[in-house]
């Protein structure tokens, strides 16, 4: 893991509150589709975003990111194209077990979706022939990356539903079943996949996460 200087190559509001921060650079940043990195801002602040892109285009970056209170929100108020900043990394093990035939179920709460996206994008890139499910609960519903995911669903690639967790869970049963499942999203999120995991008589504890930390 090294630091490697970036230039701000694209600033695009995805949902109030949230953005997605493109960064170029010069030298190929390696990383596994699911990881994050710590984003270090001009004015030195430094905290952790999730990877959104897939790793066959590594020389530019996009970060899903939710502006939150503090210096980090601060930092990203004034934020602009062009801005030199740097990146390390990469850290995290969500991460799409290897040498695995099983069908992939991913759930996801708010910006939740972008390791899954990363994921996704890969998975189709190289072709993985693994049946892939996201079950996908946004905030106040605004869906994320609608565009990547609605037409590949359209298209039969992958199955792409959006709701509250409980009902897609409940709905989805069945595909749950001997799947590879994947959460990612807040504490309260990943709790109550959790528990209707239980009440439905899934393993719960089987399933890998990443937590996003407390609510914002």
């Amino acid at each position: 893991m090294r630091n490697q200087p970036a230039v701000v190559s694209e600033i695009q509001e995805l949902a109030p509150n949230v953005l997605q921060i493109t960064v170029s650079l010069d030298d190929a940043f390696e990383f596994q589709p699911g990881q994050w990195v710590n984003f270090r801002f001009p004015e030195g602040v430094s905290r952790a975003y999730t990877i959104a892109s897939a790793p066959e285009r590594p020389k530019s970056i996009e970060l899903c990111v939710r502006l939150g209170p503090g210096r980090g929100g601060a930092a990203l108020k004034i934020l602009k194209t062009g801005a030199d900043v740097s990146i390390d990394g990469p850290y995290g093990e969500f991460l799409l077990p290897a040498n695995d035939s099983k069908p992939v179920v991913f759930l996801a709460g708010d910006t939740g979706i972008a390791p899954v996206r990363s994921i996704v994008l890969h998975m189709l890139a190289v072709n993985d022939p693994r049946a892939i499910t996201v079950l996908y609960e946004p905030d106040r519903r605004h869906i994320l990356y609608a565009a990547d995911f609605d037409p590949l669903a359209r298209s039969g690639a992958i199955v792409h539903e959006s709701g509250r967790i409980e009902t897609l869970i409940e709905r989805n049963r069945r595909s749950l079943t001997n799947a590879t499942i994947m959460a990612a999203g807040f504490d309260p999120f990943l709790e109550r996949a959790r528990t209707i995991l239980r009440d439905l008589e899934l393993d719960a504890d089987a399933i890998i996460t990443e937590s996003f930390g407390p609510q914002p």
